[in-house]
């Protein structure tokens, strides 16, 4: 059998060409692995003009041909991939940035696809970047024409994503993992600078000893934030009956002003708002940003500058969760016109995402969940409406209708999800929160692990208050745990400070709040 390797080195970050530990770059280090692979005949790069031309150069001194090809969307790849492998029984692909490609693991999974006479052979369960995927010559045509004209561009999962739309179709071979770290969702990938950062301290992983590596250094596995949710808005429409918010308002506790959440006026200045979000893209490289901690951010009279100062980083990109209420058109509409004008993201996401608060398909639970008298909310209602319709012809597949799933609106959430998925085509349905208990518990079932784990929103999260208060989480509105203020200190500094915690999680140790938290297992970004 002769086997042509391809590795896919377009769009890559400066960190995939970068010294790992002092040594050879995640691109030298795939390139060697993958040129060790059983019954090689041929390697090819697919590179672009991006591409750090030193790596180009060890790359052609190894015998590889790079091929500057646009092969950037996922029927281009496999149409070129078939063009390429004429001649050659199978393929072998990986990404240029996976720095610790096991070839003995690679080997054991072609020996399963010839003896199987699999179609696609993949390693199901074990952490991304240990192993390539291999793929008959003869699909590749399929592939093309299941991935049609989509214009997403190629990333790790371009190949699973394309088969399953069709996956009954095709003989597929997996290599179960013998612990199952899915739930981690570790990247062994040079793509980030937290991804960087990760892969710097489990130098020396492999299929063979993965398990262990990740829970002798589960503190590597907290880098940096992925996702900040910032508060720039004091003032909220509604009085949520599942929501923390209203009773901290009024309370007069800590930072709380001891007034009801619609009667709030204070904003976080916008200029403040864009030196944090300049901080946020220098400490974290990448990340998505959420002006929507707290209070409806459609009342800060500067808005449209708050997500131009997020736009202007290539690096970020934007979550705006809202109630649906106090938009104005002229505002949305300038926000649109942002986004038109911003340069791509680089975070993979869409420039900007909305959830939708609705949590009811009428008036009468909407009123009864938000708060509003009985003459108010039907008004309410089909204003939040309005505006989730407005947003879909503004920012097509980018907005996200959203029921909390309670014992109140359980009765409504089937006509909730099958009008907005076959309206949207896409919908949330979001557990509902007790906040360590501070709230009633309204939810329908236990969802949570049988075994704890330590904290993602510790992990990969960082709230900052109105004032720039940082506590430890979002489920600490009151500020207990404050790790420092992001306008006086380093984003590092309170990271650092924020990450004790997490360290006592590692350690099994889940005491006061977090003992009652039932939002451990769940993630943002």
């Amino acid at each position: 059998m002769k086997s042509l390797v391809a590795l896919y080195a377009r769009d890559l970050s400066d960190y995939a060409f970068a010294s790992l530990n002092g040594g050879p770059s995640a691109f030298s280090r795939s390139l060697t692995a993958l040129t060790r692979f059983t019954d090689l005949d041929r390697v090819i790069v697919f590179a672009s003009s991006k591409t750090d031309s030193e790596a180009i150069k060890c790359a052609e001194k190894s015998g590889a041909r790079v091929i500057y090809a646009d092969v950037s969307t996922a029927s281009a790849l496999f149409d070129r991939l078939f063009a390429e492998s004429e001649g050659f029984d199978h393929v072998c692909l990986a990404r240029a940035d996976t720095p610790f490609l096991d070839a003995d693991f690679a080997a054991r999974l072609y020996e399963k696809h010839l003896r199987y006479a699999a179609e696609y052979t993949f390693a199901d369960g074990y952490p991304a970047g240990l192993a390539p995927e291999i793929l008959a010559r003869g699909i590749l045509p399929v592939l093309a024409k299941l991935a049609g004209s989509a214009t997403d561009r190629v990333c790790a999962t371009t190949v699973f994503d394309t088969i399953k739309k069709d996956i009954n179709s095709f003989d597929i071979e997996t290599e179960i993992a013998p612990v199952d770290l899915r739930q981690l969702r570790v990247n062994l990938a040079c793509d980030t600078k937290r991804n960087f950062a990760q892969c710097a301290a489990l130098e020396g992983i492999t299929a063979e000893n993965y398990p262990d590596f990740v829970r002798e250094r589960q503190s590597a596995l907290r880098s940096f934030p992925a996702f900040y949710a910032v508060q720039v808005s004091g003032k909220c429409p509604s009085s949520c009956v599942h929501c923390p918010y209203p009773a901290y308002c009024a309370s007069g506790k800590g930072n709380s002003p001891g007034i009801e959440p619609s009667a709030r006026d204070d904003f976080m200045d916008a200029a403040r708002f864009a030196r944090l979000a300049a901080s946020i893209a220098e400490f974290s490289g990448d990340a998505v940003v959420s002006p929507s901690l707290w209070g409806e951010c459609a009342y800060h009279p500067q808005i449209e500058e708050i997500v131009s100062s997020v736009l202007r980083h290539p690096s970020l990109s934007l979550l705006i969760e809202t109630t649906g209420l106090g938009w104005k058109a002229e505002t949305l509409d300038a926000i649109a016109k942002a986004v038109s004008s911003a340069p791509a993201r680089e975070n993979g996401q869409c420039a900007i995402n909305w959830i939708v608060s609705l949590d009811a398909v009428g008036g009468g639970m909407y009123g009864a969940l938000h708060g509003f008298p009985v003459d108010q909310a039907d008004a309410r209602f089909r204003e939040a409406l309005s505006t989730v319709e407005r947003l879909m012809s503004l920012f097509p597949g980018c907005v996200w209708p959203q029921m909390v799933r309670m014992k109140d609106n359980e009765v409504e959430l089937e006509s909730f999800y099958r009008f907005w998925k076959e309206k949207a085509g896409r919908v949330i349905v979001q557990k509902h929160d007790h906040f360590c208990r501070s709230v009633s518990d309204r939810r329908v079932a236990d969802l949570s692990p049988l075994a704890r784990l330590p904290c993602w929103h510790l992990k990969r999260d960082m709230c900052i208050m109105v004032d720039g208060t940082v506590p430890a989480c979002r489920e600490d509105l009151y500020a207990t745990r404050s790790c420092g203020n992001a306008f006086v200190d380093t984003l590092e500094s309170v990271w650092a400070q924020a990450g004790t915690w997490y360290g006592r999680q590692i350690t099994g140790s889940y005491d006061g709040m977090c003992g009652a938290c039932d939002e451990y297992y769940t993630y943002n970004f």
